[in-house]
């Protein structure tokens, strides 16, 4: 370079007119070829940002299927200058956007003009770059259930802002489609239990007949939990179930009348003892002496008795279940009647959320499986970790959609608080895994202050870790809402 600035200084001071006439024909080439690299990488400049413009108009046209003629191209524009603003190298031109209704396909050309530096001594003054961004609408439909929690810890400003994130997930997903039959969304609200709804009161499939082995379990002599609700004064099934042992427990094996295990259970809390230091004692015993647990299991002392606290719904807190539906309003009507009472129990709501969105029975309203346009996806939701309150001997535990404890339910007979959210923690993996193997697109979030346990259990249950969420904030819970909303609608839509 110092022989060069040398070289060119002694050029520069020569008197011979034919080596300055050489120097002045050499400098032009020279000036063009550094000149025209400066331009052309502007050009490759304007050439990336116009793609990334194009493209991200072509998505917003192609999202919403409702979108042709002045309104689509008007919509591009708006996104082309969003995301390649007057300033920038080069000046957007020629901007078409073209859809095809019949096959869904969205097409956007546009070139940009970027002035030249010095490629003009040459007489070139512009250099155009040309882009063209393709999308094609998918014509998939989207099958979502939301497995929300609705504990005694979401009271409050939590319950509200969970209903306002939800809402407006409810209203992204139902603007983005025209035909109401591509979009059907569930709910699952869960606490303790799982409210399925009264309207299935002594349906088959709830055992109606006291078929399962497990109707019994608390009662002797044996008898019918339908009839006991009968006899009971003033108290009615609130419509929550409990587990079917497991495996059965977290998946959606169909029930069958001619296999009792598969059926499912209402909900009965039995009376506990009068004697003991019990939770649930809502009647009179009948029976002076005896072990707490045959107080416990009389079931002579429910005929026409009135519960005086508690009773056999004591710890079915949830509103029902909303079945996948194309109602908009009906959706939002679940999600505002929504409540929070009881305690936490994850794998019951995660359950259910499968059985929703299932084909089979109880609820059909999910297509097949390996229906090839049809996305089925499940947002899960908690403010905290699994619970089972734990007691002392001999029930170990408060009675729950697993029963007691101390009959092993759940795997387990201890008493241990630990080793109780350890077991519900393992049936909640079980539950996502088997969720995900079904083809279900999983999206879970920890909402507040979540203990590091619970965060990693949802993240390892969400279908991928960046579909899980941590929103310790009102406002970060809305925005996990509006992303989710925002993914799902662009599975519908293949580039």
């Amino acid at each position: 370079m110092v022989r060069f600035s040398e070289f060119l200084s002694r050029v520069l001071r020569a008197r011979d007119g034919n080596v300055a006439t050489f120097f002045a024909i050499a400098l032009v080439p020279i000036a063009v070829l550094a000149g025209g690299a400066l331009d052309f990488s502007q050009a490759m400049n304007a050439r990336g940002r116009l793609a990334e413009a194009l493209d991200a108009a072509a998505l917003a046209v192609g999202s919403d299927d409702s979108l042709a003629g002045e309104s689509a191209s008007q919509l591009a524009m708006e996104f082309i200058e969003a995301n390649y603003p007057q300033g920038e190298i080069g000046d957007v031109q020629n901007v078409v956007v073209s859809v095809d209704e019949e096959s869904g396909q969205v097409t956007i050309t546009g070139s940009s003009r970027v002035q030249t530096i010095l490629l003009g001594i040459i007489g070139m003054q512009y250099i155009d770059v040309d882009w063209t961004s393709v999308v094609v609408r998918a014509q998939n439909a989207l099958e979502l259930v939301m497995v929300l929690d609705n504990t005694g810890s979401m009271s409050g400003t939590k319950i509200r802002a969970l209903r306002d994130a939800a809402l407006t997930l409810n209203d992204l997903l139902h603007d983005s489609v025209t035909n109401p039959d591509d979009l059907r969304i569930g709910l699952v609200p869960f606490a303790a239990s799982v409210n399925v709804g009264t309207g299935f009161e002594r349906v088959w499939w709830l055992d109606a007949d006291a078929e399962h082995p497990l109707h019994s379990e608390w009662f002797e002599p044996a008898a019918n939990r339908w009839d006991l609700f009968d006899t009971l004064s003033g108290v009615e099934w609130e419509g929550c179930v409990e587990a079917r042992e497991m495996p059965m427990d977290i998946d959606d094996t169909p029930p069958n009348l001619g296999d009792p295990d598969t059926l499912f259970l209402p909900f009965f809390a039995p009376d506990e003892p009068d004697v003991g230091r019990f939770g649930n004692n809502y009647l009179d015993d009948g029976l002076r002496n005896g072990n707490p647990v045959t107080l416990l299991m009389n079931s002579d002392k429910y005929w026409g008795q009135r519960p005086n606290r508690g009773g056999p719904n004591d710890g079915c807190t949830t509103t029902p279940i909303t079945p996948l539906t194309s109602s908009r309003s009906e959706i939002d009507a679940a999600l505002s009647a929504m409540n929070a009472r009881g305690t936490t129990n994850i794998p019951m709501g995660v359950s259910w959320g499968i059985r929703v969105i299932s084909p089979q029975e109880p609820f059909t309203e999910g297509t097949p499986y390996d229906e090839p346009n049809t996305i089925k996806a499940m947002i899960i939701l908690t403010d905290g970790e699994n619970v089972i309150p734990t007691a002392g001997a001999p029930l170990h535990s408060e009675y729950t959609s697993y029963g007691y404890l101390t009959t092993g339910r759940m795997g387990i007979t201890s008493a241990s608080r630990v080793q109780a959210n350890r077991a519900m923690n393992d049936r909640t993996e079980l539950a996502c895994e088997y969720a995900r193997s079904q083809g279900i697109r999983i999206y879970t979030i920890t909402f507040g202050t979540v203990d590091a346990d619970t965060e990693a259990l949802m993240e390892g249950c969400a279908s991928h870790p960046s579909l899980y969420f941590n929103s310790p904030t009102p406002e970060s819970l809305q925005q996990a809402f509006e992303l989710i909303a925002g993914d799902l609608s662009n599975l519908r839509i293949s580039r």
